[in-house]
């Protein structure tokens, strides 16, 4: 058994040319989007450095060997395990059910967020002492994290997945099992030129 009753779950692909940040091109080429990726990957991780006490997991995707992923994984994690299921919430709901077998509660983000920081998981990990699910929205309306407690295949139904709706698809999923959910502070993700002029100008400051 963990010494430690809590797990971060990082979702992480490997940065293959047209594989990854495809929406950022031809603003960037492919190969310069997967640099770009991977970037973004260890602003991620390094932004976790500084909770203690919480193991981290890299769940990643596709499920082939790549040199960038054992990199983080022996740099970042103690646990890898590649993605299973058909769509984005089958991946997550296998993720989040796996965690919890362990642990009492779990936190699973994406790399896409860069101002995803350690208070804001530390928060997300202490409202699920009073709720059952956290989610952080994101201003395209789809969520940044979500962190459960307990999980159940269903809430993950029905959602259309990369769309507006997500969030809002995912509270009524929430509702109607009775997962008292709790909203943190809204951020950004990065998917457009938009997005990623908006992540220099923030470097730059």
């Amino acid at each position: 058994m963990p010494k430690n009753n809590q797990q971060i779950i990082v979702f992480v692909k490997a940065p293959i040319p047209g594989q990854c940040k495809t929406r950022l091109t031809p603003y960037l080429n492919n190969v310069q989007a997967s640099e770009f990726y991977q970037t973004l990957v260890h602003h991620c991780f390094e932004n976790l450095r500084p909770i203690t006490d919480t193991d981290i997991a890299i769940y990643y995707t596709p499920c082939k060997e790549h040199p960038f992923i054992s990199e983080i994984s022996h740099r970042y994690a103690k646990s890898l395990y590649c993605q299973q299921g058909n769509d984005l919430g089958e991946r997550m709901h296998h993720a989040i059910s796996h965690s919890l077998k362990t642990y009492n509660k779990c936190v699973l983000i994406g790399t896409d967020c860069p101002v995803i920081d350690s208070d804001y998981i530390t928060e997300a990990f202490l409202k699920l002492d009073h709720n059952d699910i956290v989610l952080g929205p994101a201003e395209d309306g789809g969520y940044v994290l979500i962190a459960a407690n307990k999980i159940n295949a269903s809430i993950f139904n029905s959602i259309e997945w990369s769309s507006p709706f997500v969030l809002q698809q995912s509270m009524i999923n929430n509702k109607r099992e009775n997962f008292k959910t709790h909203l943190l502070n809204m951020l950004w993700d990065i998917d457009t030129p938009q997005d990623y002029n908006r992540y220099i100008k923030l470097n730059e400051r």
